[in-house]
Order: C-alpha cells, then structure tokens, then sequence
C-alpha cells in the first residue's frame, strides 16, 4: 500500500547511523536472559491458574497460546506484561454472521456476530446460548472471570490479584509480584480457527509475504475474542507473529526498526496520548511498509529502515486513517477523533524535525 496523497511530508533534522546505534544498544534491547526467568515464573502461575479452571469448567482449556510482545521479540521495557490467549473447548461448527433485528449494529467490519446450531451443540455450550442460537462474548467473559478469580482464590495467595474487568478488553488480568516487578497477565479466552474456509481478500498481490508464509498463514487460521459484549472480533494474533517469524533473515532491519519506534513511543507519546497511539498501530505500519517495500535491499540500512516507518506513522496520521492490514480499508484502526490525530501527528513531525534530541534523551519540550 503507498503512502498516496500529495501533500508534502515534514523533513528530516540529522540522524547519524551512530546515534541510532547506540539507542538501540542502549535503550531499545532488553536482556532476554533477566526475562526469562521472569517469563518462567509467570508460565507455572499461569498453568496452575489455568489448570483449575479447566477442572471446575471443562470448555476453558488449560492448553494456552503465548501472544504479545514478548513473544514476538518485540518487548522494548521492563517485562511486566504477557499475553496469553487461552481456546474454547466443545465449538465445532460456527456460523459467523453480521447483525440481527433486535441486537445493535457491530463497530466495524472486524466484528461478527457467532451463530452455533443447537443441534450440533454439546451440553456445555447450552447455557451461552441465547436468542438466535448465538454464542455472546459477554457470557463467556463473565463465565471466565469467575473461574479464574475461584481459582486465584483457592491459591490463597495475597499477593495475586483480580483486576477489574474493562469492557471492550478481551481479557482477564491478573497481577502478580515476581522479581520485584508488578506483572499484569492477559488471559484471554478465544476461539481458535473456526472458519472451514478462508474468507479473507488478504493476501493482496505482491512479493510480501512470501506463498510458504502465506499458506502457514492459511493454515493457521484467523480467531475469535470477546472484544463487544455482542460480538465476536476477528484476531490475527497468531498470524502476526507468523509474519514476524524470521522477519529479517534475509538481513534486514524491520524489527529494529520497529522495536526503536515503539521506545520512541513509550518514551515520549504514550505517556500523553494513551490509547489514541498504541503499539498494535505501529505493528500494523510495519506490515503496510513490508508490503510496500518487499525487496531485502530495502531494509539493509537501519536508519532509513526506522525513518520509513516513521513516515509511515506521519502519512497515516495525516490522512487520519490506518487500514486494517488484513481487511482492509473498511475498518480504521485509528479511532481517536480527528482533532486529536492531528495532535499526534505534529508530535511526530516535532519527533522528525531533531532526532537526535529524543533519542539521546536531551529535554524536549513542547511535547
């Protein structure tokens, strides 16, 4: 996808390859080692969390699937939060459909509404079904909740803690001591590949990704997850981190570069904007910019790697919308108003117009 408009972008201050360097040894990398131990601690509460609930309900799997940034060798702060999504057990056919006569509309084209037929349906299922034979995220959340908090409870450890659950998040979030880090744990309950056949128009034509991933892709399958009490949303969680896999392989600087925008992003916007600039945005950037640029040549040098995708971020800011990167331009993932958009984007022509303030961490202002 190209930038498009004709709108002239903001110009670059000075960024030397050296300065870029040694943000990214010294700020940008963590020590997957000091990690680990932390993520091997929080796998055995996790297990043991997930164990229970399984035993006292037996459509929560106690087999999880490790997502989020961590995983995807993203992470570029402390390791204090993790992602696990966690399949529904006993769904085998479903039915996704748009909206119903007395349900309100779906947000957006990334929402669906889940129709399961109560004669293929088990036992288990019967209680989540409601009018129209339709599986509601919110029955399942509230269901997952309460297992998860009886099973924090029987730990008797006061020390873990329930957190309150946030509509329009699809997660449970437990939190947890470890190492001297307060840990916030997603689990989050998902339906795992439910479509018999690929729906998507994804891939679009072109060099990236490459037809092995693209079928690995496929096979793989897109989620479920309870984002809207009514809806089901479409997660390509798991196929992200596909694409992530052996990203630059062939040499290239593309989750570098990511990693550094994201740090730029921790450090400088996150704080101000919050949820109106988040991570998933910069991810989706890079997959655009992949996309647009598939050559291996084209990501060789990490600077002009990072300056693309901060373009990338300026152009889509600009324009006030940031296509879904697998359905396209029919979902916005921008949805902040348009005024506070373009507060972000003159953030980032700030962040452009001198580099090497923000990266060696001088005092900027006005930010």
């Amino acid at each position: 996808m190209g930038l498009g408009g004709s709108t002239a972008l903001a110009p670059w201050g000075e960024l030397p390859r050296n300065i870029f360097s040694r943000f990214l040894r010294d700020s940008v990398h963590i020590s997957r080692r000091e990690t680990s131990a932390i993520v091997n601690d929080v796998v055995a509460i996790v297990e043991e969390i997930l164990g229970a609930v399984e035993a006292k309900d037996g459509r929560f799997d106690r087999r999880f699937h490790r997502s989020g940034s961590y995983i995807e060798n993203l992470k570029v702060s402390a390791p204090d939060e993790f992602d696990f999504l966690v399949p529904l057990k006993g769904i085998s056919l479903l039915y996704p459909g748009g909206w119903y006569p007395g349900l309100e509309a779906p947000p957006d084209q990334s929402y669906v509404a889940v129709i399961i037929n109560r004669s293929e349906a088990n036992h288990d299922l019967q209680d989540w079904l409601q009018r129209y034979r339709l599986l509601l995220p919110k029955n399942v959340m509230t269901t997952f909740r309460t297992k998860v908090r009886d099973a924090v409870s029987s730990r008797q450890d006061p020390n873990i803690s329930l957190r309150r659950l946030q509509q329009g998040t699809p997660a449970v979030t437990i939190s947890v001591p470890i190492r001297g880090l307060e840990v916030s744990v997603d689990l989050v309950p998902f339906i795992e590949n439910p479509l018999s056949q690929w729906m998507f128009e994804w891939p679009r034509q072109g060099a990236w990704p490459s037809q092995s991933k693209v079928q690995k892709i496929k096979e793989a399958g897109v989620d479920l997850v309870a984002k809207h009490p009514l809806y089901w949303r479409y997660s390509f969680s798991r196929i992200e981190r596909i694409l992530l896999e052996s990203i630059d392989a062939d040499g290239g600087h593309r989750r570098n570069a990511l990693r550094a925008l994201k740090k730029v992003h921790e450090d400088y916007w996150k704080p101000k904007f919050g949820k109106d600039l988040v991570s998933y945005h910069l991810k989706m950037i890079l997959f655009w910019a992949c996309e647009s640029f598939p050559q291996a040549k084209e990501w060789q040098d990490p600077v002009e790697s990072f300056m693309r995708l901060v373009v990338y971020l300026e152009r889509f800011l600009k324009d006030g919308v940031l296509p879904h990167y697998f359905l396209g331009p029919q979902v916005n993932l921008f949805k902040a108003e348009a005024g506070k958009l373009q507060e972000i984007h003159m953030a980032v022509v700030k962040f452009k117009s001198s580099p090497v303030d923000y990266l060696q961490r001088r005092q900027v202002l006005g930010i």
